[in-house]
């Protein structure tokens, strides 16, 4: 991942967590870069299907699609090992919004996913199986990220340390 794609990586992040809106001069003097940088980053993030809201009172996630808390996580994992993701992801309350990876020549390409119950996975993986494309997450030797939702913090933390723990989730130490 390179610098850009981790710094937008972050700023979802924060946007998830802030209680308040985020202007874009605090962003930008956070990361060393000018307002505009922040500014394109946002468009690329909003074009990639991320609810964010630009306000006068600063940049936020939009809360009015979701009833919970949004988290983007970066996982990577083996073919074989998507149905365990999501699986996981769904069984602990969550759902997943869309997959996003980086391409080289590309930028950042995101589908919705939209997965919010076992079968919508079934579904998902037989249009997998059937389609000669195959994972979006090839591209990237099984790099990518997902937008996912919990109902709770509680939820989302199980989510994220139940995928930690099946060694799907990349730490920002690895």
């Amino acid at each position: 991942m390179n610098k850009k794609e981790k710094r937008r990586q972050e700023l979802l992040n924060i946007l998830n967590q802030s209680l308040t809106p985020l202007t874009g001069e605090e962003l930008a003097k956070t990361y060393g870069v000018t307002r505009q940088v922040i500014v394109n980053d946002m468009a690329t993030l909003r074009s990639a299907g991320y609810p964010i809201r630009s306000t006068v009172k600063g940049y936020e996630i939009s809360k009015a699609a979701t009833q919970g808390i949004l988290r983007s996580i970066i996982c990577r994992h083996k073919p074989e090992d998507v149905r365990t993701e999501l699986h996981t992801i769904i069984a602990l309350g969550g759902l997943i919004h869309n997959i996003s990876v980086n391409h080289d020549v590309y930028g950042n390409l995101t589908a919705p996913l939209s997965i919010k119950t076992e079968a919508d996975i079934e579904d998902f993986l037989k249009r997998q199986k059937d389609s000669a494309s195959g994972l979006l997450s090839k591209l990237n030797d099984g790099l990518h990220t997902h937008l996912i939702e919990a109902p709770t913090m509680d939820a989302m933390e199980q989510i994220i340390k139940t995928l930690q723990d099946l060694h799907i989730l990349v730490t920002p130490d690895k």
